[in-house]
């Protein structure tokens, strides 16, 4: 007991609103039912058996890999921030120099971008903190049903609103809410799409900066 409140308490820090995000949108662009129950079993069945899958290979090595990551020397570090900056710069930059065409919008009722956009979410789960702790968890219990129990919880909690969002289809009550969302979307979508930017390069300087005092002061200041 003292382990399923862990994982529930977990699920619940690292709630998640893109997954509903992404739905909204593209129920604003007009996706089809049977396509939001797809989306909605990809995501959990997907992240819950990747979760599973992850702690049976890994198991322990989960907290030992997180372990070895803090171990590793600063001139790995260096090479390690200097991807990440450039990555952050250029993937800034193309969003710079994108012009948003509106009418591949509707391309999103393929099944092709359904895929993706589960895709993206699955692989983001990979870089949260609370998942990795079940993770964690998982390896350690030796238990095939409780390993599945806390990976599908964790994916249930904390991708609620989405969930949430996928009942109130089911129950044809979603129509005001995603209005409302369509029409605030269609008014601020071009400062929604600079602040994101934004912060893409708002954490590029933070990496070049922590860089920096490593280089002339031999210190980090992130740690």
């Amino acid at each position: 007991m003292k382990d399923l409140a862990f994982v529930i308490g977990l699920a619940l820090a690292g709630i998640d609103p893109v997954g509903m995000i992404l739905l909204m949108t593209m129920q604003a662009v007009g996706l089809p039912l049977k396509k939001v129950y797809l989306f909605g079993g990809l995501i959990l069945f997907g992240t819950a058996l990747l979760g599973f899958s992850l702690s049976l290979i890994l198991g322990n090595g989960i907290s030992n890999l997180a372990q070895a990551l803090g171990q590793l020397p600063d001139r790995v570090w260096v090479w390690i921030y200097l991807v990440l900056i450039a990555v952050l710069i250029a993937w800034g930059i193309k969003r710079l120099l994108a012009i948003e065409d509106l009418g591949n919008q509707n391309s999103q009722k393929n099944s092709k971008g359904i895929y993706a956009a589960a895709l993206f979410m699955i692989s983001t789960a990979i870089m949260d903190p609370t998942f990795l702790a079940v993770l964690a968890l998982s390896g350690q219990v030796n238990d095939t049903f409780l390993s599945l129990l806390y990976n599908f919880l964790w994916v249930l909690i904390s991708q609620s609103p989405l969930f949430l969002l996928i009942l109130a289809v089911m129950c044809n009550k979603h129509h005001v809410f995603i209005g409302k969302f369509n029409t605030f979307y269609k008014r601020y979508r071009q400062p929604i799409r600079c602040g994101i930017t934004g912060m893409i390069f708002l954490s590029a300087i933070i990496l070049i900066t922590d860089l920096s005092s490593y280089c002339f002061l031999d210190s980090w200041l992130l740690g």
